[in-house]
C-alpha cells in the first residue's frame, strides 16, 4: 500500500527540495504549499510536513520569518576569504572548512557523502581550471593541481596572502579565484564585517538554544550565508578564526558545532572580565556596536512560533492542535474533541507506528488498521510524518575526513 501511495504522490520533502530548487528566489511556506498542491494532494498535516521538509533538507535554508531559500541559488555572488598556508601553495589544492566545503559542494551536507563533480575554477589572470574533492591530511580539500601553485607563484603570492573565491554558479560549479597580498587587506572593513558574522551567529544559535543544544558547523554556515553575510566585495575572515575570537560561542568537547559559553562570572582586578574576550582582548562593547540585522530572527519561526516540535510544556495548544481542532469542527463529531495532551498522546503513537514501518519495511495488519483510524481520529494526512526515502548505505564516520575547528 505504501508502495502505491509513493507512485503516486512524491513526498513533501521531494516536493520542497523541486519548488525551491527550481526558484532563483526565496519562497513562503504558503508560496511552497501552492506549489506543492500541483503535485500531490494537501492534508491537514501539510505546513508541518513543510516545516519537517525545511528542517531535512540541508540546502533549505530559512532567510527570513516563514521564508526558504535554496543554498545553491543563496550562493550567487558571495565571495568568501581563504587564508593561504604554505603547504597549500606548495601542493595545489585547498583545505576546506565546513563553509567553504558547503560552497563548493552544497548538496554534501544532506547525506555527508562526497560529490563527485567537477567544478570549474578560473584563476583571475591566469588559466581556467577543473577541480573536484580529495583528501588531504585526512581532511576534505579541492584540488587545483600544479597550474594553481604556479600561478600563485606568477603572482607574487605567499603564504599568508588571502585566496578570495567568488560565487559565479553554484548549481553549474562554476567559480572565480584571485588573490590578495596580506598588505593590501582592509583591515577595518574586514573588522567590521568579522563582527557582524560574530553576532549573527550568537544570534542564530540562541535562537536554537530550545531545540538544539550544539548547532553544526555547516548549518550554522547556512544560515550565516541566508543572511546575506558574505555577499559584500569585502568578506570576513575564516569562520572559525572569527567566532572564536569574536563571539561567545565555543566548540564543546568532542563537538561538532558551536554552542553559547556560560556568561563569565565576574572577576577582580587584573583577570578576564566579561566583556573582555579571552583570545584577542575584544571588549564586547564593541561587539555591540556592530551593524545590527535589519530582519527578524529568520529560524525563530522554525523553531518558536510556527513550529510544531518545539513546545513549552506549559502551553495548551500549538498549531497542530489547533489544526485538529479545525479538521474536528468541520467533521462534526458528536462528543468532547481531545485534550492538547491526549492529542499528542495519541500523534506520537501513530508516528511511532509509522517509524516502525519505515524500519521494517511493512506493518501487520492490525497495525495498518490502528494507523487508518488514528490518521482518521487526528485529521493527519500519514504521508505528512513519513521520511522521504534514502535508499543509500549509512555513512560511515570512520571513512570520512574531518574539519579542524
Amino acid at each position: 500500500m505504501r508502495m502505491e501511495k509513493s507512485e503516486r504522490y512524491p513526498s513533501y520533502a521531494t516536493c520542497v527540495a523541486r519548488a525551491l530548487s527550481a526558484s532563483e528566489q526565496p519562497l513562503t511556506i504558503d508560496g511552497l504549499l501552492s506549489v506543492i498542491g500541483r503535485q500531490r494532494p494537501l492534508g491537514a498535516g501539510a505546513r508541518r510536513a513543510v516545516y519537517r521538509a525545511v528542517r531535512e533538507l540541508y540546502q533549505a535554508v530559512p532567510v527570513a520569518p516563514s521564508r526558504v531559500g535554496w543554498l545553491s541559488h543563496l550562493l550567487q555572488g558571495n565571495t568568501f576569504r581563504h587564508p593561504l598556508t604554505a603547504e597549500e601553495v606548495r601542493r595545489g589544492y585547498l583545505l576546506l572548512d565546513e563553509l567553504e566545503h558547503a560552497v563548493f559542494f552544497p548538496q554534501f551536507f544532506q547525506n555527508q557523502r562526497p560529490d563527485l563533480r567537477r567544478l570549474t575554477i578560473e584563476l583571475m589572470g591566469g588559466p581556467v581550471l577543473k577541480a573536484e574533492a580529495a583528501i588531504e591530511r585526512k581532511m576534505w580539500a579541492l584540488h587545483l593541481g600544479s597550474a594553481f601553485s604556479a600561478w600563485i607563484d606568477a603572482q607574487g603570492g605567499q603564504s599568508r596572502d588571502d585566496i578570495m573565491i567568488t560565487v559565479r554558479d553554484a548549481v553549474a560549479g562554476s567559480y572565480i579565484l584571485r588573490l590578495q597580498p596580506r598588505e593590501s587587506r582592509d583591515e577595518e572593513a574586514i573588522q567590521e564585517q568579522n563582527l557582524r558574522v560574530a553576532l549573527a551567529a550568537e544570534e542564530i544559535v540562541a535562537s536554537r538554544r530550545r531545540s538544539d543544544k550544539i548547532v553544526p558547523t555547516w548549518e550554522l554556515a547556512a544560515l550565516l550565508i541566508g543572511r546575506d553575510l558574505f555577499r559584500g566585495a569585502i568578506p570576513p575572515d575564516d569562520l572559525h578564526m572569527v567566532l572564536h575570537k569574536f563571539s561567545t560561542l565555543r566548540i564543546p568537547k568532542d563537538g561538532a558545532g558551536y554552542t553559547i559559553e556560560p556568561p563569565a562570572a565576574p572577576t577582580i582586578a587584573g583577570r578576564q572580565t566579561p566583556g573582555q574576550n579571552r583570545t584577542g582582548g575584544q571588549n564586547r562593547g564593541e561587539l555591540r556596536a556592530a551593524p545590527q540585522r535589519d530582519f527578524p530572527e529568520p529560524t525563530a519561526w522554525i523553531n518558536d512560533e510556527d513550529d510544531p516540535f518545539e513546545m513549552d510544556s506549559g502551553e495548551d495548544t500549538c498549531p497542530d492542535y489547533e489544526s485538529y481542532l479545525e479538521g474536528y469542527r468541520m467533521a462534526g463529531d458528536p462528543g468532547a474533541p481531545l485534550s492538547h495532551s491526549d492529542y499528542h498522546l495519541l500523534e506520537a503513537e501513530l508516528e511511532t507506528l509509522l517509524g516502525l514501518e519505515q524500519e521494517f519495511g511493512y506493518l501487520l495488519p492490525e497495525q495498518s488498521k490502528r494507523v487508518e483510524d488514528l490518521a482518521e481520529r487526528l485529521f493527519i494526512d500519514p504521508d505528512s510524518l513519513r521520511d522521504f526515502d534514502d535508499s543509500d548505505e549509512d555513512f560511515d564516520d570512520d571513512q570520512s575526513p574531518f574539519w579542524k575547528n
